[in-house]
Protein backbone atom coordinates (compact mmCIF):
# COMPACT_ATOMS: atom_id res chain seq x y z
CA UNK A 1 0.00 0.00 0.00
CA UNK A 2 2.64 2.35 0.80
CA UNK A 3 3.96 1.90 -2.94
CA UNK A 4 0.70 3.17 -4.44
CA UNK A 5 0.78 6.18 -1.66
CA UNK A 6 4.33 7.43 -2.81
CA UNK A 7 3.81 6.75 -6.81
CA UNK A 8 1.16 8.92 -5.98
CA UNK A 9 2.91 11.39 -4.49
CA UNK A 10 5.13 11.11 -6.78
CA UNK A 11 2.76 11.92 -9.66
CA UNK A 12 1.56 14.63 -7.67
CA UNK A 13 4.71 16.26 -7.62
CA UNK A 14 5.69 15.95 -11.38
CA UNK A 15 1.77 17.26 -11.92
CA UNK A 16 2.65 20.37 -9.99
CA UNK A 17 6.36 20.85 -11.60
CA UNK A 18 4.87 20.46 -15.18
CA UNK A 19 1.69 23.11 -14.43
CA UNK A 20 4.62 25.33 -13.01
CA UNK A 21 6.97 25.28 -16.54
CA UNK A 22 3.67 25.63 -18.65
CA UNK A 23 4.40 29.21 -20.22
CA UNK A 24 2.38 32.12 -19.43
CA UNK A 25 -1.19 32.67 -21.76
CA UNK A 26 -1.38 28.51 -22.07
CA UNK A 27 -4.68 27.64 -20.33
CA UNK A 28 -6.12 24.41 -20.29
CA UNK A 29 -7.69 23.12 -23.42
CA UNK A 30 -11.52 23.76 -22.63
CA UNK A 31 -10.75 26.91 -21.06
CA UNK A 32 -9.74 27.52 -25.03
CA UNK A 33 -13.07 27.20 -26.15
CA UNK A 34 -15.39 30.62 -25.68
CA UNK A 35 -18.62 30.16 -27.39
CA UNK A 36 -20.86 33.35 -28.03
CA UNK A 37 -24.49 33.16 -26.55
CA UNK A 38 -26.54 32.42 -29.79
CA UNK A 39 -28.86 35.53 -30.82
CA UNK A 40 -32.10 34.75 -31.57
CA UNK A 41 -35.61 36.70 -33.07
CA UNK A 42 -38.83 35.61 -33.38
CA UNK A 43 -40.69 36.95 -36.74
CA UNK A 44 -43.94 35.24 -37.03
CA UNK A 45 -43.87 31.65 -36.78
CA UNK A 46 -40.03 31.66 -37.97
CA UNK A 47 -36.90 32.27 -35.22
CA UNK A 48 -34.14 33.39 -37.07
CA UNK A 49 -30.22 32.56 -34.97
CA UNK A 50 -28.75 35.98 -36.27
CA UNK A 51 -24.97 34.40 -35.14
CA UNK A 52 -25.17 30.32 -36.46
CA UNK A 53 -22.67 30.46 -39.04
CA UNK A 54 -20.08 31.71 -35.70
CA UNK A 55 -20.57 28.64 -33.99
CA UNK A 56 -19.73 25.58 -36.78
CA UNK A 57 -16.69 27.87 -37.54
CA UNK A 58 -15.47 28.32 -34.14
CA UNK A 59 -15.65 24.24 -33.71
CA UNK A 60 -14.61 23.44 -36.74
CA UNK A 61 -17.14 21.74 -38.26
CA UNK A 62 -19.45 21.66 -41.47
CA UNK A 63 -22.72 24.12 -41.00
CA UNK A 64 -25.23 21.66 -42.59
CA UNK A 65 -23.98 18.89 -40.21
CA UNK A 66 -24.47 21.26 -37.33
CA UNK A 67 -27.78 22.57 -38.25
CA UNK A 68 -29.08 19.07 -38.87
CA UNK A 69 -28.20 18.25 -35.39
CA UNK A 70 -30.54 21.04 -34.09
CA UNK A 71 -33.18 20.40 -36.78
CA UNK A 72 -33.48 17.29 -35.79
CA UNK A 73 -33.13 17.73 -32.09
CA UNK A 74 -35.75 20.02 -32.43
CA UNK A 75 -37.85 18.08 -34.40
CA UNK A 76 -38.41 21.38 -37.08
CA UNK A 77 -37.48 22.22 -40.47
CA UNK A 78 -34.54 24.79 -40.74
CA UNK A 79 -32.69 26.06 -43.27
CA UNK A 80 -29.22 28.40 -43.54
CA UNK A 81 -29.64 31.66 -45.76
CA UNK A 82 -26.83 34.76 -45.22
CA UNK A 83 -25.17 33.18 -42.42
CA UNK A 84 -28.23 32.55 -40.12
CA UNK A 85 -30.43 29.71 -39.48
CA UNK A 86 -34.01 29.94 -40.01
CA UNK A 87 -36.03 27.39 -38.18
CA UNK A 88 -40.30 26.82 -38.96
CA UNK A 89 -41.05 27.46 -35.19
CA UNK A 90 -40.66 29.55 -32.02
CA UNK A 91 -37.92 27.50 -30.18
CA UNK A 92 -36.82 29.30 -27.34
CA UNK A 93 -33.18 30.86 -26.22
CA UNK A 94 -32.62 27.94 -24.16
CA UNK A 95 -33.51 25.61 -26.29
CA UNK A 96 -30.59 26.34 -28.26
CA UNK A 97 -28.22 27.16 -25.48
CA UNK A 98 -29.02 23.36 -24.11
CA UNK A 99 -28.65 21.66 -27.26
CA UNK A 100 -25.57 23.86 -27.45
CA UNK A 101 -23.94 22.36 -24.61
CA UNK A 102 -25.20 18.61 -25.32
CA UNK A 103 -23.47 19.19 -29.53
CA UNK A 104 -20.12 20.11 -27.47
CA UNK A 105 -20.62 16.71 -25.40
CA UNK A 106 -21.73 14.37 -27.55
CA UNK A 107 -19.95 16.12 -30.56
CA UNK A 108 -17.27 17.99 -29.99
CA UNK A 109 -15.50 17.36 -26.69
CA UNK A 110 -12.61 14.53 -26.80
CA UNK A 111 -14.11 11.98 -23.88
CA UNK A 112 -10.96 10.77 -22.63
CA UNK A 113 -8.77 14.26 -22.18
CA UNK A 114 -11.35 16.81 -22.76
CA UNK A 115 -10.11 18.94 -25.28
CA UNK A 116 -12.11 20.91 -28.05
CA UNK A 117 -9.28 20.26 -30.63
CA UNK A 118 -11.52 17.50 -32.25
CA UNK A 119 -12.58 16.32 -35.63
CA UNK A 120 -15.18 14.69 -36.89
CA UNK A 121 -14.68 11.54 -39.30
CA UNK A 122 -17.49 9.35 -40.83
CA UNK A 123 -17.34 6.07 -42.26
CA UNK A 124 -20.32 3.78 -43.19
CA UNK A 125 -22.70 4.50 -40.73
CA UNK A 126 -20.24 4.95 -37.88
CA UNK A 127 -19.24 8.70 -36.72
CA UNK A 128 -16.09 9.21 -34.85
CA UNK A 129 -14.63 11.93 -33.02
CA UNK A 130 -10.81 12.20 -33.69
CA UNK A 131 -8.76 14.03 -31.10
CA UNK A 132 -5.55 16.14 -32.03
CA UNK A 133 -4.43 16.49 -28.82
CA UNK A 134 -4.31 12.98 -27.18
CA UNK A 135 -5.16 10.47 -30.30
CA UNK A 136 -8.09 8.91 -29.10
CA UNK A 137 -11.00 7.43 -31.11
CA UNK A 138 -14.31 8.02 -30.06
CA UNK A 139 -17.71 7.14 -31.49
CA UNK A 140 -20.17 10.14 -31.85
CA UNK A 141 -23.24 10.05 -30.20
Amino acid sequence: MSELKQSKEEYSALLARLRAARPEGVSRSEDRLKLPDPRTMVSGKKTYWINFIDFPNLLRRDPNEFLNYFRSQLAINASIENGRAIFMGRPDKHSFSALLQRYLKERVICPVCNSPDTHLEKEKQLTTIVCEACGARSAAK
